[in-house]
């Protein structure tokens, strides 16, 4: 990467336009420190109460225009993009954030009978091989469940796109490809909730590939359903994967050989959009079947049904479409940086939900700054830290760390730098030990910055 394409804040927002000088100040300041302390409070982060009141002031100001802070970290995202020479996957996903203990925060939705919140959509950028660059969208939802209790069922499925809660698939896959150069390899990812017809045909009509989980056994213009008739097609192949332990449900990692078979299928449009004449009345899909041919007793076998727009002519196309899906699972960890492992966001205590959903941005952002840094170590090891280490910074990591003033001229590698951090974080230094996760970077940041605040009081000083 470029220097301009770093993880450094000040870098990041270089050229951000938000009103004064002071304010663009006021938003770097805000933003380091919660890169510091992430998960705490505001008066927390604050070197002082007159430091806190000011940064509430800020997201409360009626004129703050929080999308120009948004759109300079779309617009570095898709400088990245542009960095790569990887495919690029765009990964959606929903998370609920609960607030049901916080009575006092105003304009809050209903996720459910019991739970208050607000649901947060979002889009982020990865290359194929599933480095984070970026959260290309991010959409705020307030539900009712009660919300037109007289309709029926049929009705409620019979609305518009535009009038149901789904709608949010298509908006944010439209708002990720804003300043999209059209000649980038991208592929939008979702789960079963994204088998919307209008949602796939969207993508399509913009030139785009879609990868989805089917959700629905779909009907061919041959009147033939597309899962009963994938079961039946001839097994092209089979592939090994390894599934890793769950400790959830008690079962060990192993080795799992899978039976691959794929198909296209011209699929009918839904009988409920018959009368839309702004919908085709078939979309070309290939739908890609992976099964695992002996599990272990007691043990669900991998099954997986998934959908594309994406020709497939040969089984390593098939095997890169399960590859691509695999890397929907970043948007969970996405979802636990943002939730558990470091930013707490239901944790955020602001009053109003304007100020809420600003900070859930900001940490977003930097959601994906710990995000970018552990899968950059892991898959581009011998890059310099300085993409997201000040000079500075790293000198006095690894000082830190080693305790001793013989420090490289150099800087140290990206997967060194994280190594320094994870044994910051979990105080062990075992050789043995695997590749530092999200949650012990999150933790080795925070000791990180707690000492590089006082390093001049403990007269920890660095030559640079």
């Amino acid at each position: 990467m470029n220097k301009k394409n770093n993880f450094i804040i000040e870098e990041e927002f270089d050229f951000l336009k938000i009103g004064t000088l002071h304010n663009k100040k006021r938003v770097l300041g805000i933003m380091s420190n919660m890169i510091k302390n992430p998960g705490k409070s505001i008066l927390s982060q604050s070197s002082s109460r007159s430091e806190a009141k000011a940064a509430y002031q800020f997201f409360n100001n009626e004129n703050l225009d929080m999308e120009e802070i948004s759109g300079t970290h779309h617009f570095r995202t898709i400088e990245r993009i542009l960095e790569t020479d990887s495919p690029i996957l765009v990964i959606q996903d929903t998370t609920h954030v609960n607030y049901h203990t916080q009575s006092k925060k105003a304009d809050l939705g209903k996720m459910s009978a019991y739970a208050k919140g607000v649901k947060i959509h979002s889009s982020i950028a990865t290359t194929q091989e599933g480095l984070v660059l970026g959260v290309l969208n991010q959409l705020s939802l307030s539900s009712d469940p009660t919300d037109e209790p007289s309709l029926s069922e049929h009705q409620l499925k019979s609305r518009d796109i535009e009038d149901k809660e789904s709608y949010r698939w298509i908006e944010s896959f439209q708002e990720s490809m804003f300043m999209m150069p059209d000649d980038i390899d991208l592929t939008v990812v979702s789960d079963r909730e994204g088998d919307i017809y209008e949602y796939m045909n969207a993508v399509i009509e913009n030139k785009r590939y879609f990868l989805t989980r089917i959700a629905q056994n779909r009907m061919t213009i041959d009147n033939e359903k597309i899962l009963s008739s994938i079961k039946k097609a001839k097994c092209q192949g089979e592939i090994c994967v390894s599934i890793p332990r769950n400790s959830t449900k008690n079962q060990k990692a192993r080795e799992a050989t899978l039976e691959l078979r794929y198909k296209q299928y011209e699929v009918k449009c839904p009988a409920r959009l018959a009368s839309n004449k702004n919908i085709p009345d078939s979309i070309s899909v290939w739908v890609v079947h992976a099964k695992e041919t002996n599990p272990p007793a007691a043990v669900e076998g991998l099954e997986w049904f998934l959908m594309t727009n994406r020709p497939i002519s040969h089984i390593e196309e098939a095997v890169q479409q399960l590859k691509n899906y695999t890397q929907r699972w970043k948007i969970e960890r996405f979802h636990f940086v943002l939730k558990t492992g470091g930013c707490n966001i239901e944790q955020i205590q602001a009053r109003s939900m304007k100020v809420t959903l600003s900070l859930i941005m900001l940490y977003s952002i930097i959601s994906v700054f710990i995000m970018n840094m552990t899968y950059a170590a892991r898959l581009n090891p011998d890059k310099p830290c300085t993409d997201f280490f000040e000079e500075e910074e790293w000198k006095f990591l690894y000082w830190a760390v080693y305790k001793t003033t013989d420090i490289p001229d150099k800087p140290i590698s990206i997967k060194e730098a994280v190594k320094l951090v994870a044994w910051i974080g979990s105080g062990k230094r075992a050789p043995s030990d695997g590749e530092p996760g999200l949650k012990l970077i999150w933790r080795g940041l925070e000791k990180f910055y707690f000492l590089w605040g006082f390093k001049e009081y403990m007269n920890l000083t660095v030559q640079v």
